[in-house]
């Protein structure tokens, strides 16, 4: 069996933002949030706490895989949502 490479999955994940992150650009329309359902301004430099992340709907720590299922969020939902299981905005576009 193949050791893990940690370096290698490093650059896997910081391959698969990066071309996230590209798409996004070219498609701002998309940038939203799934989290809060608000826009994410793609131009935020990556430290401010409304910039763009990828965020693993699977949780690493509740055994998500690093290279799984990820959506847009912005850094302070990601962040706030941490390990728990918090479910996107599910609002609806008409009143009923």
């Amino acid at each position: 069996m193949p050791k893990h490479n940690q370096r290698m999955d490093s650059r896997r994940w910081k391959n698969t933002v990066t071309r996230e992150r590209h798409r996004l650009e070219r498609h701002p329309e998309q940038a939203v949030c799934w989290l809060c359902g608000n826009t994410i301004d793609m131009q935020l430099p990556t430290s401010h706490p409304m910039s763009f992340t990828l965020d693993h709907i699977v949780p690493l720590a509740r055994g998500g895989n690093l290279h799984g299922e990820v959506r847009p969020a912005h850094r302070s939902c990601n962040s706030a949502r941490g390990n728990g299981r918090t479910k996107a905005n599910t609002q609806t576009l008409a009143k009923w």
